[in-house]
């Protein structure tokens, strides 16, 4: 199954707290044909350090773009077709059952949490993509924290250097204020920038479900 359009069910928020993240430009820009137009090895860090003993709910496109499962984390796969294997990743037809089956018995897999810094306390499970799924998942209200690395560059113009269309762009879903407030304890202030790293400085926000 591709990102798009997944079966949906009654919606059910996961036992302690689900988490979306995701890396995006500054016009809100994830990426194409689910892949990135950018590297930059800092956020890749921040990544594994928010994931790292976690369970992480993916589309298709997002895992055939990672080229192998996540190691140290328990990878989810959503897709319609019942055949689909691969080595280090379970699947599952539906984003409610993709959850269940990523958040049960991490403990005993992985032991008890150990991340500390920026992630000790927030969920241990997580959505990792793509475009559709977020969207699914924040409009049937299951995520408590959105975890959202800014990249100081413009997706736009790196994708028509390479010849993509504009279609061909994926972006992120949009966070409302209403529903949404930054959490500044786990933010970088606005206006301020992580150290240049591989194509771009960044900054981290962390979003709260009001």
């Amino acid at each position: 199954m591709d990102e798009g359009d997944l079966p949906r069910t009654v919606p059910v928020p996961p036992v302690g707290g689900l988490g979306m993240i995701w890396a995006q430009d500054v016009t809100g820009v994830l990426g194409a044909h689910g892949g990135m137009l950018w590297r930059v090895p800092a956020d890749f860090q921040h990544f594994k350090a928010m994931t790292m003993g976690c369970g992480l709910v993916m589309g298709r496109v997002t895992w055939d773009s990672l080229g192998g499962a996540l190691r140290g984390r328990r990878n989810v796969v959503l897709t319609r077709d019942r055949q689909w294997r691969a080595p280090g990743a379970l699947s599952a037809s539906r984003l409610n059952e993709g959850l269940s089956l990523a958040a049960r018995g991490l403990s005993a897999e992985f032991g008890e949490d150990s991340r500390t810094d920026e992630a000790a306390g927030l969920p241990r499970l997580w959505v990792i993509g793509g475009g559709s799924v977020y969207g699914q998942a924040l409009a049937e209200g299951l995520p408590d924290v959105l975890v959202v690395s800014v990249l100081d560059l413009d997706a736009t113009e790196r994708a028509r250097e390479r010849g993509l269309p504009a279609s061909a762009l994926v972006r992120a879903p949009g966070i409302s204020t209403q529903e949404w407030a930054i959490d500044p304890a786990l933010s970088d202030p606005e206006g301020q920038w992580r150290p240049v790293s591989g194509d771009a400085r960044w900054r981290v926000e962390t979003w709260r479900h009001l």
